[in-house]
């Protein structure tokens, strides 16, 4: 496992673990699941809301307040609990300043904004998903552009030393998992 050494102010180095690739990528895949859960229900009361409202436009309107939470999601979770996602907090994986302090709401929103790959595969899901119940394939170039800004990321996850993508590395933070493996010999001092 990859450790991070941060040099601190008191001349300390701070040690933290890197999480490994498949603990960041089963956290977006939790996250998925609850958004998708989320607007299945959703969908479903609006729905069975639809017979009682006369309005088109009501009901696109009931449509595009449930996408909100979606698009807020990450940032939303993350200010509020300290760094982490429902996928993070499962997986025992936090987002911190690459001082490995608590990261700002200023770095929180850089992250947020270069969410791209993250959120080109929410719509990528929906997208096969649709495909697959229409037996339509028109949204092939959708999936491929998606599928390039995933690689991207996937390579600089792996590639930079710090396991971060463009977002992490913008926004100066990084990923370190919450639950070091560690004995007790190496916290306390024996003769």
């Amino acid at each position: 496992m990859a450790s991070i050494k941060i040099p601190t102010t008191f001349n300390i180095d701070v040690e933290f673990e890197v999480p490994e690739f498949y603990r960041r990528l089963l956290a977006l895949i939790i996250d998925f699941v609850v958004q998708y859960i989320y607007l299945r229900v959703g969908i479903s009361l609006i729905d069975s809301m639809r017979s009682g409202i006369d309005s088109y436009y009501t009901v696109a309107t009931l449509y595009l307040l449930l996408g909100v939470p979606i698009i807020l999601y990450h940032i939303t979770l993350e200010i509020s609990l300290n760094g982490q996602s429902i996928g993070k907090k499962i997986m025992g994986i936090r987002v911190v300043n690459e001082n490995g302090g608590r990261a700002s709401i200023s770095q929180f929103l850089i992250r947020w904004l270069l969410r791209v790959s993250d959120t080109w595969m929410v719509i990528l899901f929906f997208l096969l998903l649709q495909s697959a119940e229409n037996g339509d394939n028109s949204n092939t170039f959708i999936l491929l552009v998606g599928f390039g800004f995933l690689i991207a990321d996937i390579i600089l996850v792996i590639a930079t030393p710090k396991g971060q993508r463009i977002g992490d590395i913008l926004a100066r933070t990084i990923l370190i998992r919450t639950h070091s493996k560690s004995s007790i010999e190496e916290t306390v001092f024996q003769e």
